[in-house]
């Protein structure tokens, strides 16, 4: 029976006592843990934004809180990893997670819940570069793209149920409802971690602590602070977002000086150098506007639904299920496509799709069907999700191993900078929207317009990719 099964999904047969299978096991468990805070957060957002009176600006900083030190910290796991050790940053970072989501649950206000997010986001950052760089130590190169597109199946895979699931919960018993399920994956991941992840017998040299740039750490963290501060100022200073240009000003110099004091440290925090790589940097940027367009309809969808269809949050739980279940199905094969094609054509055929995306989005009226919703939730999910390894696989080609973390956690940074952008502008443009146009249906459309035009500088963007 079961292999009649596995014949007819086309699996391979898995051997869960192989030493490779075992670290994709434990790489796997912290991904399903993020992936289950994502999803159902997701589903949250309007019980939040009613139960604190949120405008959709402020909605979005309740998002983006947790995004900030998620890409900020990103190249220190990938930097610290390299030196101290992979394995025991992951478990650092499942402890720290688990933390914020005990803050998030026991929020009493507003400002504990975005506090809580913040330290979810500060745990998880490590996840994501220091599993590349493993990915990319541990598997031969005619096999990364595969194995990094199993691996990233995981976070799609946990959107098959949970979105519902969180629904079920916010409908019955309010958005806090999430986390228990939530604190359970995190135990989960600290065994899986601990007795799957190869470990390396080294002391923490305290010294080399010492001597670390943390000068560059304070200065990028600080400068994406700004940036997004400049990006939705209105929650913050009380301009008008993108108009306070003190705050740009602000935000230009730290970067600056941050350039300055990376090209003359001794031991920068992220080497500049890697940017002379023309694949990496364009697999960078190209995977920051991939998220750029990922995390904006995902934050748009549950909110459109809800002002314009009055959905039941159950409902919402199943587009966001439809859109990370269909991503789950195609995220695989899409690194497989990319060892046999190469990464550019996977990349190009996503973006494009992209753009028949939102712009289905944008021509939709106030009166669709909420199936044709619900479809388009779930294209999304197909099309965003055959370029993920594609790009993983394109900006990890040519690093050596000794610069993997390094390099993994750059590149993680620059594609979740789009994550937080993303969401920002979306949130700042429908609250013009909403304002101006005085139309619920309209504020919407304007936005997906604007996101169509970003997937099609995505589309021209990625025919530069290398295979």
């Amino acid at each position: 029976m079961a292999n009649t099964l596995r014949k007819t999904l086309a699996l391979p047969r898995i051997d869960f006592q192989s030493p490779q299978t075992r670290i994709l096991i434990g790489l796997i468990a912290p991904s399903v843990m993020t992936g289950m805070a994502h999803h159902m957060f997701g589903v949250t957002l309007p019980a939040i934004r009613e139960d604190f009176g949120l405008d959709a600006d402020m909605v979005a900083w309740v998002s983006m809180i947790y995004t900030l030190p998620f890409i900020a910290f990103m190249p220190l796991y990938g930097k610290l990893g390299d030196d101290l050790g992979k394995q025991r940053l992951l478990l650092w970072g499942t402890v720290i997670f688990f933390v914020g989501a005990i803050m998030t649950m026991l929020a009493p206000n507003l400002w504990w819940l975005m506090g809580g997010r913040a330290i979810q986001g500060l745990g998880s950052a490590g996840f994501v570069p220091l599993s590349i760089a493993i990915i990319a130590q541990r598997f031969a190169a005619s096999e990364r793209g595969r194995m990094m597109g199993v691996w990233n199946s995981a976070v799609p895979l946990t959107g098959l149920i949970v979105p519902y699931i969180g629904g079920l919960l916010v409908d019955a018993w309010g958005w806090r409802a999430i986390y228990p399920l939530i604190l359970v994956a995190a135990l989960i991941s600290l065994v899986m971690i601990q007795r799957n992840v190869p470990g390396q017998a080294r002391t923490v040299n305290w010294r080399y602590l010492m001597q670390f740039d943390w000068w560059g750490v304070l200065l990028l963290g600080a400068a994406l602070t700004t940036l997004l501060f400049y990006t939705s100022s209105r929650p913050i200073t009380g301009v008008a977002s993108l108009q306070d240009w003190r705050l740009l000003a602000l935000c230009l110099t730290l970067f600056a000086i941050l350039i300055w004091w990376e090209r003359r440290c001794r031991l920068p925090y992220f080497n500049l150098r890697i940017f002379a790589n023309s694949v990496f940097t364009i697999a960078s940027f190209t995977a920051g506007l991939r998220m750029f367009l990922m995390s904006s309809i995902s934050f748009l969808i549950p909110l459109y639904m809800d002002e314009v269809h009055q959905s039941s949050a159950t409902l919402i739980g199943v587009a966001l299920a439809l859109q990370a279940g269909s991503l789950f199905l195609v995220s695989r094969y899409g690194g497989e496509l990319a060892d046999r094609w190469g990464s550019r054509r996977p990349v190009v055929l996503s973006m494009g799709g992209l753009i028949l995306v939102t712009g289905a989005l944008a021509l939709l009226p106030a009166n669709a069907p909420i199936w044709l919703i619900l479809l388009l939730a779930m294209l999304h999910g197909f099309v965003i999700g055959i370029s993920l390894a594609p790009l993983h696989r394109s900006a990890m080609h040519g690093v050596a191993d000794v610069e993997s973390g390094s390099a993994a956690g750059v590149y993680s940074m620059i594609r979740f900078a789009g994550t937080i952008l993303g969401t920002a502008m979306a949130g700042v443009l429908l609250q013009r929207g909403l304002t101006s146009l005085h139309s619920t249906i309209g504020a919407y459309q304007m936005v997906f317009w604007f996101f169509t035009a970003v997937a099609l500088a995505a589309t021209l963007l990625s025919w530069r990719l290398r295979d």
